[in-house]
């Protein structure tokens, strides 16, 4: 290879603005081979199997890795995020770790900062992403997606006298991360970042969520499978991402509470509660059991 330095990761340059130079030296001549071609982008692997990214003949990124599919070009980013390259153009998509984690933020989560005055003077600021559950199984699923998303492993927080256990993320970086895609909009408002999730993205989110505020109850060996939240355009989000995966969701309810608060809610149909087993599904270990006993039923009725 020759002198000059090539871009070594990824920037948002590529979603908007000019291409910036490379600053490699007009006689560096490479060998590589294209392998992928979609539009004005194409992917070019280099001897030093390396990757490279070029937009109407412009090198624009360098990458050690890549996932080659039929219809797209996965690049690996930081903070749980892949560049998508494809037809459509190229965005920023989570993985489906961080999808999860995203979703469990959103249903019963929170990501927040604090301001105190210090004795001394000035002020200092803590920043925190928060996850609550009595679950110790949900608990543990959310640091394991905590550290393979951004490389933390969240402090832990029970309650004596109701069990409940919270477990936070102290970190600026995951705040604004988090912050920028206006994932939670309040105590109980969220907000479901469909710009940056593909399909399994999109189960791997309402896998997350139900997981934490779903609910599966159980009446004549049949069931009823309900997502539910005071914030109506999160739920409407939610039931919209159903219909891009294929589902048809029952219309959403409006309930008035007995203490004023005002709850949104939709089911899945019955004909589908199989495909939502398989394909969505939930970490919470009570849902899990009675989706296993409703698949036996189901087994043992076609057998009689």
């Amino acid at each position: 290879m020759g002198g000059g330095s090539a871009i070594r990761q990824h920037q948002r340059r590529f979603l908007q603005g000019e291409p910036e130079e490379t600053g490699r030296k007009e006689e560096c001549v490479e060998a590589y081979w294209t392998v992928k071609t979609f539009g004005e982008y194409e992917m070019r692997e280099t001897k030093d199997s390396e990757y490279e990214l070029f937009k109407e003949g412009i090198a624009i990124g360098t990458f050690t890795e890549a996932h080659v599919e039929e219809e797209r070009i996965l690049f690996p980013l930081s903070r749980g995020m892949l560049l998508e390259v494809s037809e459509g153009g190229v965005r920023e998509i989570a993985t489906p770790e961080k999808a999860i984690l995203m979703g469990m933020i959103a249903s019963d989560g929170s990501n927040t900062f604090r301001r105190e005055k210090r004795p001394e003077g000035g002020y200092r600021t803590e920043y925190s992403i928060r996850f609550y559950s009595e679950n110790k199984e949900l608990i543990r699923i959310f640091g394991e997606v905590s550290e393979k998303t951004y490389g933390l492993t969240p402090h832990h927080y029970a309650r004596k006298r109701n069990g409940l256990i919270t477990a936070t993320i102290y970190s600026k970086r995951v705040f604004y991360d988090l912050l920028d895609i206006n994932l939670k909009l309040g105590p109980y408002k969220f907000h479901v970042p469909v710009e940056h999730l593909d399909n399994e993205g999109k189960k791997a989110f309402l896998k997350g969520f139900f997981s934490g505020d779903g609910n599966v109850s159980v009446s004549g060996g049949r069931i009823m499978i309900r997502f539910y939240s005071t914030c109506r355009s999160g739920i409407e989000e939610l039931h919209q991402i159903f219909k891009d995966l294929g589902f048809h969701p029952n219309e959403i309810m409006k309930e008035e509470e007995s203490r004023g608060r005002t709850t949104y809610n939709f089911t899945i149909p019955t004909e589908e509660h199989i495909k939502f087993i398989d394909e969505i599904g939930s970490y919470k270990p009570k849902h899990i059991l009675i989706f296993e006993e409703y698949k036996r039923r189901l087994e043992d009725r076609e057998k009689e």
